[in-house]
């Protein structure tokens, strides 16, 4: 089986280094980017099965990355999980991003983000449908 394709569009460089441990000894090939610009770019040139996104970046935030993503869809091309230490950023992942899930950066999430990831892609590869409240 090929490996899956995580695409990490953040501005931390340990959150980099994290989650390239965490996806990279599992069945995963981890690309990054530092911006939006660079993260739309490497969406494009990569297709990956799942982006985790950070919601504020230094050249914009995860909105103007979903907006480059949806291309005139009504959600981005492919499921994003928005990954943020500002909690007040929830409901905008959700109603303008379309975000697939959200996720409070935290320890106790680094630990979630296999199964997350898992949730979101499904067991077979498609995106699970979820919405809030749900």
């Amino acid at each position: 089986m090929a490996k899956r394709k995580i695409l990490i569009i953040d501005d931390d460089l340990f959150w980099h280094k994290l989650v390239k441990r965490l996806f990279g000894e599992e069945d995963y090939d981890v690309h990054t980017a530092d911006s939006c610009k660079a993260g739309v770019r490497m969406a494009e040139q990569h297709k990956p099965d799942c982006i985790l996104l950070d919601f504020h970046l230094g050249d914009g935030d995860a909105v103007d990355v979903c907006i480059a993503l949806k291309k005139g869809e009504a959600k981005p091309k492919y499921p994003v999980i928005i990954v943020s230490s500002d909690p007040s950023a929830e409901i905008t992942a959700y109603a303008e991003c379309r975000a697939d899930y959200f996720v409070l950066k935290g320890s106790h999430s680094m630990m979630e983000l296999p199964s997350i990831v898992m949730k979101v892609l499904g067991h077979t590869g498609a995106v699970v449908s979820w919405e809030p409240g749900q």
